[in-house]
C-alpha cells in the first residue's frame, strides 16, 4: 500500500489478471466500490517473417510479404511504408490477406526504393520488423523467394531430360533388335538318340596267305 490509497503489484504474472476492487468510505455513512480491471500481457516476440518473389520484371515487381507473431496470446499486426499507414498506401498495388499476417506488393522497379515496415504488438509491448523491397526485387527476395520464370526454366530442363532419356531408351532398343536380326540362327543340334549298329562280315584270309 502507498499513502493507503494505492496498490502496486510487481512481477506481474498472467495468473494475477482479474478483477480487483476497492472500497473508499468517504464518511461513516457513505462508502465508494470501485472496480479496477488488470490484464496481463506477456512480452511481444520478434515476428516471423518471409519474403517470397512472384515475379520480377522490367516493368513490374510482384511479391508477398508475411509477418507472423510468436508465442501465447492474440497479437495485432500492422503496416506501414516508411511513414505511410496501410490507410494510405493505396489498395490498387497492395492487397492485405483478411487475418493481416501477409501483405502482395506490386510495383514498378523505379519505385521499390522503400521500407515496408510490419509492427506486431498487443496492448503491453511490439515488436517491429522490415523488409526492403530493392533488396528483394533485385536479390531474389531472400531464401524462401523462387520466381516464376525461375519455376519455367526448372520445367523446361526437366522436360529436356526426360525426352533424352526415354529417346536413349529406344535407341538401345533398337540397336539390340538389330543385333538379333543380323545374327545367323544356326541349326538345331541333333540330340543323341538310340545307338547305331552295322553288320560286319568276318572273312578267313586265303589259303597260303599267314597274314
Amino acid at each position: 500500500m502507498f499513502n493507503a490509497t494505492a496498490l502496486r503489484l510487481r512481477e506481474l504474472q498472467r495468473g494475477d489478471s482479474g478483477v480487483f476492487g476497492a472500497r473508499i468510505k468517504l464518511q461513516p455513512a457513505l462508502v465508494d466500490d470501485q472496480a479496477f480491471n488488470l490484464s496481463v500481457y506477456e512480452s511481444v516476440p520478434s515476428p516471423r517473417t518471409r519474403s517470397q518473389l512472384l515475379a520480377s520484371t522490367l516493368e513490374w515487381c510482384n511479391l508477398t510479404l508475411q509477418c507472423q507473431g510468436s508465442g501465447r496470446g492474440a497479437v495485432n499486426v500492422t503496416w506501414k511504408r516508411d511513414s505511410l499507414t496501410w490507410g494510405e498506401l493505396g489498395p490498387g498495388r497492395h492487397q492485405l490477406s483478411p487475418d493481416g499476417t501477409t501483405l502482395r506488393v506490386a510495383l514498378p522497379p523505379t519505385a521499390t526504393n522503400v521500407t515496408y515496415a510490419c509492427t506486431v504488438s498487443n496492448p503491453a509491448d511490439h515488436k517491429v520488423a522490415l523488409f526492403d523491397l530493392q533488396s528483394l526485387c533485385q536479390g531474389g527476395g531472400g531464401q524462401s523467394a523462387f520466381s516464376t520464370s525461375g519455376y519455367v526454366v526448372l520445367s523446361l530442363i526437366l522436360v529436356a531430360v526426360s525426352l533424352g532419356g526415354a529417346f536413349w531408351c529406344w535407341r538401345v532398343n533398337s540397336e539390340k533388335a538389330a543385333e538379333a536380326a543380323a545374327t545367323p540362327t544356326a541349326p538345331p543340334e541333333e540330340s543323341p538318340g538310340e545307338p547305331q549298329y552295322s553288320d560286319i562280315v568276318c572273312r578267313s584270309p586265303p589259303e597260303g596267305n599267314d597274314q
